[in-house]
């Protein structure tokens, strides 16, 4: 059976030596510019695996907004959201490009810029929008007035109005919490 240009045996191949071969023969039919660019892809790609190596799920690799190899200096621009950042990931340089270089590409070096502002990529301003925590809704009922006028009365003795108005928020607050509790355990 044939089936793009390859003929299969009666055996099996791994698809590596199939990825292989395909790559050769892709290689072979190019033009030296077609193929100088296919290896410059295929230098920027381990490049940015070595990156994700070495950087992706860190705490400093959260704050990275963009990378952009440059081929024809050999360098790995690194945008960051803050110039705080900027100014860690420059100090921490030379150790993450030996570990880059460790994963299996040489870079000549690393720049570090601070992304301008309003030029945040999606999924990075997602990232660092602040979460609120979800509350569960506080049981809450109104107190009448018999009640506010007890809390007033509990708390009129002492002097300094800031502390008998925060107290008797405090009670009122509590005693309508309470109230709500109780209500609910009612129905």
């Amino acid at each position: 059976m044939r089936h793009a240009n390859y003929e299969r045996e009666n055996g099996t191949a791994a698809f590596s030596d199939f990825l292989g071969a395909e790559r050769q023969r892709i290689l072979a039919s190019a033009t030296p510019e077609r193929r100088a660019q296919m290896e410059a892809a295929e230098e920027s790609r381990a490049v940015y695996r070595a990156w994700n190596a070495v950087c992706s799920g860190t705490r400093e690799g959260r704050h990275v907004t963009g990378l952009r190899y440059l081929p024809e200096s050999n360098e790995l621009l690194v945008y960051l959201d803050s110039p705080s950042w900027t100014q860690e990931m420059t100090l921490l340089r030379e150790i993450i490009r030996a570990r880059m270089e460790r994963a299996g590409a040489h870079v000549d070096g690393l720049v570090f810029k601070t992304t301008r502002p309003g030029h945040t990529p999606p999924a990075v301003k997602e990232r660092l929008r602040p979460v609120a925590p979800e509350r569960p809704s506080a049981p809450h009922a109104d107190l009448n007035e018999a009640e506010r006028a007890e809390i007033e009365r509990q708390v009129s003795p002492i002097e300094d109005q800031k502390l008998r108005e925060a107290l008797q928020n405090a009670m009122r607050a509590s005693a309508e919490w309470a109230k709500g509790v109780q209500s609910k355990k009612e129905s």
